[in-house]
């Protein structure tokens, strides 16, 4: 030790140095101590215990025993537990138990790494605040940030500012909530967003438990599939990673999207995405389901559409209706060709009701009816399972009635032009009988079972949320949509036996 009064009243101290204040223990290679001012610098391997976990090394100290503040340089470490920060320079304020950083650190705990520019920790609490270009990143995700707080007691991260996180599985995009670190669980306010390669979810409130894959969001949700071309919207979603599905509730819909869009709402939807090629990607809506699409709209209680060979499986009371037809049966079939209707499959107390261009109905009652299309409209009808019924208004081209077609038999196949009836063949069984209007009861001018529900049918995409009070055309008993896509169906065998009898509204080339 070396004392010069021409310096000022300094002490020099040189090897092993130890200083303590108060309960504060220094330890340095040398050190000039200032009596007047009551403080000190140490030089070389600069060592302060704060207390039982806390400690600070650095190359430089200068150190205020009035204040009882210091200033590290110079390779600087704080080691607190299993946590370890680095800098270059950092004040400690032993009254606050704060430690501060003004120009960048690297805080290493565990398998992470914090670096920000700014950064304050309190050791009482053990809590860590980063400020301005933070970021973590560590083997299972990436997160950056303006402004984080970590309290490594608790193992619990805040932020506040524009976040982004990203995993192996998604990127999460807020700006503030909180990650639980032991549970790898994220929490995301302020109308977050999380996005992989062909999926984007965006709600009010994200929840995401990454150990068991599992999203859910909360408020105005939306999620789209870019692969598939599905939005889903809902006030409720769960995403469900590992078991490749979703749901959505309260308020939900699903919009296939392309030129001509197909909206589907109900109390409950499910989007199922392939997981290997024995799967098949299906949306399913249950509870008061109804449909709308430029060219055909619908209602049912569940309603299953297999994307793959774009398929829809209506079932429990279900009533399709396409340009000026009803179709309603006990379930029904529908197959697309990815923009109009290919064909429909009506099985089980099948209808279809279309209104007369002035008055009274034209239908075809069968146990199943198989109606394909072309261009939005039917026309061709085969009518099977043995009772099959049509009555149809005769009209002449200026629209004056000619009479009331009524004919039954075992099975019919009916070629249409626009909403007409060109051409009927029945098969077994065969009576038809041509009614003048005023011969014809007006209870018989309607199929037993006859119901008309126009007042159900979805008018524009915004009225799938409308809850029509109409009794459905049969009580059924609801059953599970299978997992096999139907197969197109087969029209009826010609050759075996001649058609018993033709009518012809026209003369067909």
């Amino acid at each position: 030790m070396t004392y010069s009064k021409s310096m000022g009243d300094m002490q020099r101290l040189i090897g092993n140095v130890r200083i303590r204040h108060d309960s504060t223990f220094f330890f340095c290679d040398s050190a000039y101590f200032f009596e007047k001012t009551n403080s000190f610098n140490a030089y070389q391997n600069v060592h302060i215990v704060v207390n039982d976990s806390v400690e600070i090394f650095s190359d430089l100290l200068h150190y205020d025993g009035n204040t009882r503040f210091a200033e590290f340089y110079y390779n600087v470490r704080l080691m607190d537990d299993s946590t370890t920060l680095y800098t270059e320079y950092l004040t400690y304020d032993r009254d606050l138990h704060s430690a501060a950083y003004p120009n960048n650190a690297t805080t290493v705990r565990g398998d992470k790494t914090l670096t920000s520019r700014l950064g304050i920790y309190r050791d009482r609490i053990k809590e860590f605040s980063f400020f301005d270009n933070v970021e973590v990143l560590s083997p299972k995700y990436q997160m950056y940030t303006d402004t984080l707080f970590y309290n490594t007691q608790i193992e619990k991260m805040w932020f506040e500012g524009p976040t982004t996180i990203i995993n192996k599985e998604n990127v999460l995009e807020g700006k503030q909530g909180y990650y639980l670190v032991d549970e790898d669980f994220v929490f995301l306010d302020k109308r977050p967003f999380m996005h992989n390669e062909t999926q984007q979810l965006r709600s009010d409130s994200i929840q995401y438990d990454r150990n068991i894959g599992l999203a859910k969001a909360f408020g105005q949700v939306d999620m789209i599939d870019t692969s598939y071309k599905v939005v889903m919207r809902g006030d409720y979603m769960e995403l469900w990673e590992h078991r490749n599905f979703s749901y959505a509730t309260d308020s939900a819909y699903a919009i296939y999207y392309d030129k001509d869009s197909l909206f589907i709402h109900g109390d409950t939807l499910f989007f199922h995405f392939k997981k290997d090629q024995e799967e098949i990607d299906k949306l399913i809506a249950r509870r008061n389901v109804r449909f709308y699409k430029s060219d055909m709209q619908g209602k049912c209680d569940t309603l299953t559409y297999l994307m793959a060979d774009s398929t829809i499986r209506m079932r429990v009371s279900p009533i399709l209706w396409a340009e000026d037809s009803q179709l309603s049966a006990t379930d029904i079939d529908i197959k697309t060709n990815g923009k109009n209707i290919d064909w429909v499959l009506q099985k089980g107390n099948a209808f279809i009701i279309s209104q007369d261009t002035i008055e009274g109905f034209n239908q075809i009652k069968g146990q199943d009816i198989t109606s394909h299309f072309r261009d939005g409209n039917i026309h061709l009808v085969n009518v099977e399972g043995g009772s099959s019924e049509t009555i149809y208004w005769i009209r002449d081209d200026d629209g004056s009635l000619i009479g009331i077609d009524v004919s039954k038999s075992d099975s019919m196949v009916i070629e249409m032009n626009g909403n007409s009836i060109s051409v009927i063949k029945g098969y077994k069984d065969i009576s038809e009988t041509m009614y003048p209007e005023s011969e014809l009861n007006e209870s018989d001018r309607k199929l037993q079972g006859f119901q008309w529900h126009d007042e159900a049918r979805p008018k524009d995409k915004n009225d799938i949320f409308r809850k029509a009070e109409a009794e459905m055309p049969q009580a059924t008993t609801e059953t599970e949509p299978s997992d096999t896509p139907t197969e197109t169906p087969t029209e009826p065998e010609t050759t075996a036996e001649q058609p018993k009898r033709h009518r012809e509204r026209k003369k067909l080339e």
